[in-house]
């Protein structure tokens, strides 16, 4: 199918979650594990800060709305510490996304969202094949 990632397009890539949604970060991880992509999960931006100082990663999910604060305040954070990392901006409030990109997110993507705005979002990226 268009849009989704096929075997050998697959490259190795490692993603943070940053959620404090168990369901969300249940699904999105086994969506991510099943395309063969590495998924650290965060509940908190401190959890996040503590992932970020520990791994490397290529992008970055990260919801607007955190128990600790707002996830654009960990957006300096994310460049300094790995600046070459894609911030994804991810919130069931759709009149997010103009705060989310003015901040310093890649792209943001509005919750629910589906295997195909998770995997295009990766592509537009440049993180396929």
């Amino acid at each position: 199918m268009k849009g989704f990632l096929k075997p050998d397009e697959q490259v190795h890539m490692n993603i943070l979650l940053i959620d404090d949604e168990t369901e969300i970060c249940f699904l999105l991880r086994n969506l991510l594990l099943r395309e063969g992509i590495s998924c650290d999960v965060a509940h908190s931006m401190a959890e996040g800060r503590e992932q970020l100082g520990t791994g490397t990663y290529q992008a970055v999910f990260l919801d607007i709305h955190l128990p600790d604060g707002l996830g654009y305040q960990l957006i300096p954070e994310i460049r300094e510490t790995q600046p070459d990392v894609h911030v994804i901006a991810i919130s069931a409030v759709d009149n997010e996304q103009k705060n989310a990109t003015d901040r310093g997110a890649d792209l943001f993507i509005s919750k629910p969202f589906d295997k195909g705005s998770i995997l295009g979002g990766l592509r537009s990226l440049g993180l396929t094949a």
